[in-house]
């Protein structure tokens, strides 16, 4: 692959080689991905849902902060 452009390398490859430690859980029946930022914190990276109605809802868009609840079994 071959691209283009005027900015610097560094900044084109800039965090390449981070990993993420995203989880997946269920509120509402709803399926999100996060990236937990503390035990309760997470921030939204991906809604999973088959009704459109969900993606309309802005509680749930990439990059809100939510609180959640880790049960136990």
């Amino acid at each position: 692959m071959i691209l283009y452009t005027a900015m610097p390398l560094e900044l084109v490859l800039e965090g390449i080689d981070r990993t993420y430690n995203y989880k997946e859980i269920d509120i509402n029946d709803i399926k999100l991905v996060i990236e937990p930022i503390d035990i309760n914190h997470g921030k939204i990276v991906r809604l999973i849902s088959t009704n459109p109605q969900d993606y309309l809802n802005g509680e749930l868009s990439p990059g809100k902060i939510i609180e959640f609840k880790i049960h136990q079994a």
